[in-house]
């Protein structure tokens, strides 16, 4: 889901980049180098997440979480460097609820974001696995063994949701179209056939069988 994310780091390019990643995810991403606007930003309309860098010039990243009323009860993540463990002991002593040590993958981070978001609003966060990705549906994301990742639509999040409440059942073309309808004016039957070949392609499976004639079933990796 769209969350409001505040970001506070002093290194502007970086900065830029995280914001303009997660702005790409839907989020209302707004990125800081000022702790002073930053939590003007804060105090005037809150934020679902912040992620705050733990070594900041002047105040740190701690001492804004002890000092800073408008960040009590708002989740956060920590940018750390490398090697600073006792900090993120310290960190996650004081209430972060998650850190990622710097340099930053963008896509780290945004999975991070999501399962902090997820739990914080009581939603569990639902992982699908396949023989080489995973399908984070909580996220919308197809997560690659390599570490990258792909958007997963509101229509294939659908799809995926029924297959896994129900491995090995099989699902007739209408009970698909019935579950997850198509996000276009097409809604034929061979619709779904085109959506279940990219699901193919996006997870790199073939767990998600065709049986001709008939339909389409779910096989997870495991055995019941």
């Amino acid at each position: 889901m769209p969350a409001r994310i505040l970001f506070l780091d002093d290194e502007p390019d970086l900065t830029e980049a995280l914001v303009d990643y997660f702005r790409g995810l839907g989020h209302d991403a707004l990125g800081f180098c000022d702790s002073f606007a930053f939590e003007a930003a804060l105090g005037e309309k809150g934020a679902d997440l912040v992620i705050l860098d733990l070594n900041l010039p002047g105040r740190s990243g701690l001492e804004l979480m002890a000092e800073v009323e408008a960040l009590r009860g708002v989740p956060v993540i920590l940018l750390t460097a490398l090697g600073a463990g006792l900090d993120r002991v310290i960190g996650l002593e004081s209430g972060a609820d998650d850190y990622v040590v710097k340099p930053v993958d963008p896509r780290e981070l945004a999975a991070r974001a999501a399962a902090v978001l997820a739990r914080r609003s009581g939603r569990l966060r639902a992982l699908i696995p396949f023989e080489t990705a995973s399908a984070d549906l909580t996220a919308a994301r197809v997560l690659l063994q390599d570490g990258a990742t792909e958007p997963l639509s509101p229509g294939e999040v659908a799809l995926l949701r029924a297959f896994a409440a129900h491995p090995h059942r099989l699902f007739t073309r209408e009970e698909l179209i019935a579950l997850a309808p198509a996000e276009s004016l097409d809604a034929l039957d061979r619709a779904i056939d085109a959506r279940i070949a990219r699901l193919r392609r996006k997870l790199r499976t073939d767990r998600l069988v065709t049986l001709r004639g008939q339909g389409y079933r779910y096989d997870p990796p495991w055995r019941d």
